[in-house]
């Protein structure tokens, strides 16, 4: 496994890090790729947000859009908001009630449940190195850590490769 760790100014855009673009750029993402949480700068093929004003062909609900997804694809981006205080705030700001009892997105889990069984690869983004993990089939092969200095977190890009089929626990 490759780790490497990096500084770069912060930016609410992931893909617009001079590092994290780099990353992209060598593992060829583009066409073949998939973003549930596109935003405005994913360079994925195939992108989503459910927030009408991003730059994404599909504007639904990250597991509604995987969910419809009926072919494999080469790789996903998987760079949902970071916290549950994110989720709340985006939640919020289109008028969706959520609560931290009842968290609509688990996590995401049932968005990586989904992803792992379409895609041969997925770079995460985060402050976790998660992933889609290895109970779902995947093993990591790098690590960057992106330092934004102060008192910021850490970003933590995640690159993992399916290795077998989801393994059951």
């Amino acid at each position: 496994m490759i780790i490497n760790r990096v500084w770069a100014m912060p930016n609410k855009w992931t893909f617009k890090i001079k590092p994290i673009k780099k990353l992209l750029e060598k593992y060829k993402v583009g066409k073949g790729w998939i973003d549930p949480f596109a935003g405005m700068y994913s360079p994925a093929e195939i992108r989503n947000d459910h927030l009408d004003k991003c730059n994404s062909e599909y504007h639904m609900d990250a597991v509604d859009f995987v969910r419809q997804l009926d072919n494999h694809y080469k790789g996903c981006l998987f760079d949902p908001p970071y916290s549950i205080h994110e989720v709340k705030r985006h939640y919020d700001s289109i008028g969706m009630k959520y609560d931290f009892k009842n968290d609509p997105t688990c996590g995401f889990k049932k968005v990586r449940d989904i992803l792992s069984t379409k895609v041969n690869m997925c770079i995460s983004f985060g402050w976790n190195s998660v992933g889609l993990g290895k109970n779902r089939g995947f093993e990591i092969i790098e690590i960057l850590l992106v330092s934004h200095g102060g008192n910021r977190n850490d970003t933590i890009c995640t690159v993992e490769r399916k290795i077998q089929k989801r393994l059951e626990g």
